[in-house]
């Protein structure tokens, strides 16, 4: 059995629907007969802005069948803008393809009602509302009221604790984790990462627990739905990885290197004659190399430079002895001189300039999508591969409430 027939054939195992539950929530017709391996698989998305919708869009991405609940207003990500197309921020557009739009107004018993319908017709619910605020709108209660769905959510920080039920987002959360406190310079001071890495790290671990759930629902049915957490603050000091293990390990903090690396030398940004070239050598056999092609071999027998951890103790000498000679030739010369030795490189590029390369214009991670307003545009699309190919965006991300009408209608109907 190959992995994209998986699911089809477990989604008998996730739960025994009932013919009114499979006629409130038919599959989306671009959801049926795409052979992914979540086809068949319908989760609710009650999350906002960027975590929760970005597990969801994983989700999504494998063919499984989600709808987005969203308030009369529509969730925030809509407006988070400049820039927008056709009106609708651009941030809303990238992490939004591929499910349907429902406008639920929680504050009213009628709709309740029938959020409460399409749960009981879920496989899995993700969420990201406080505790107080799940309590106040009856989302806590629906949890318990429906133990076989699988239920994510995406919290501040883990439930329990004293910053469980604080409002929390991407800066705050990098600013708490320690994230900031390992990026910038002595000059700059912290800074923030430039994306919303905490959002994306903790959307990763979300999506990461949701396919966890579905696998031991499917795996054993007599088992209730996983209650699964994935905190905002926590997955961000995860992602912390040797900064915190080297902190953990010998109680001294990190220092904020700019772009240099904390365990590594070379391995940052050095001067060209034109523009900063990112040089990467991460083994001893690959500094060897790189004084090769730099026409240096004397400085590999330098004590000062002899081993990883000398160059970590030198790494202002051996940077001054690299631009001496870097900067006699261009970012262009140097990264043919370093592929030719095997010197691992990169250029520094910008957003433009990084979409811009080849590898990128001649494959298909960006693709055109129509929108509901007719409008065309390019988004980034998911970056896995099944059995090398790249899963196409099936569906545009929905203008607010598109779908709402039509959920209804079966809802009356049932």
């Amino acid at each position: 059995m190959t992995v994209r027939s998986l699911f089809p054939v477990w989604r008998s195992r996730l739960r025994a629907m009932t013919q009114t539950q499979e006629s409130l929530w038919p599959l989306d017709p671009t959801n049926v007969g795409t052979g992914l391996p979540l086809e068949g698989v319908r989760i609710l998305d009650l999350s906002r802005v960027l975590a929760g919708p970005l597990s969801t869009l994983v989700a999504s991405d494998l063919g499984a069948d989600v709808v987005k609940v969203e308030p009369p207003t529509g969730d925030p990500v809509r407006s988070l803008a400049p820039p927008r197309v056709d009106g609708e921020a651009t941030y809303y557009l990238s992490v939004n393809r591929n499910r349907r739009s429902v406008v639920i107004d929680l504050r009213s018993d009628d709709d309740r009602l029938f959020l409460r319908s399409l749960v009981g017709a879920a496989d899995a619910v993700v969420e990201n509302y406080l505790p107080s605020q799940a309590r106040e709108l009856g989302i806590e209660q629906m949890k318990a009221d429906f133990p076989d769905v699988v239920w994510v959510t995406v919290a501040p920080a883990a439930l329990g604790g004293p910053l469980g039920d604080e409002p929390s987002f991407d800066l705050l959360a990098q600013a708490r984790s320690g994230i900031m406190g390992v990026t910038g310079s002595p000059e700059s001071g912290p800074l923030k990462v430039g994306s919303p890495i905490a959002d994306v790290v903790t959307g990763l671990y979300a999506c990461i627990g949701l396919l966890t759930g579905l696998f031991a629902r499917a795996s054993d049915r007599s088992t209730p739905g996983l209650r699964i957490e994935a905190p905002l603050l926590e997955s961000t000091i995860a992602s912390l990885i040797n900064q915190a293990g080297g902190y953990l390990g010998t109680q001294k903090a990190p220092r904020l290197l700019g772009n240099e690396h904390p365990n590594i030398v070379p391995y940052a940004p050095y001067a060209t004659a034109d523009r900063e070239l990112l040089i990467a050598v991460a083994t001893e056999a690959q500094f060897k190399s790189l004084c090769r092609a730099l026409g240096t071999e004397a400085v590999g027998a330098d004590p000062r430079f002899e081993t990883n951890d000398d160059r970590v103790e030198n790494r202002e000498a051996l940077r001054t002895l690299m631009e001496v000679i870097l900067t006699t030739q261009s970012s262009t010369h140097w990264i043919g001189i370093f592929s030719e030795h095997g010197v691992p490189c990169a250029p520094v590029n910008d957003v433009p300039a990084a979409l811009a390369q080849e590898q990128i214009t001649s494959g298909d991670l960006v693709q055109e999508v129509t929108l509901a307003t007719g409008s065309t545009m390019p988004i980034i699309g998911s970056p896995l591969r099944l059995d090398g190919v790249r899963p196409k965006i099936r569906k545009a991300p929905p203008l607010l409430g598109e779908d709402t009408q039509a959920f209804h209608d079966r809802y009356s109907s049932s």
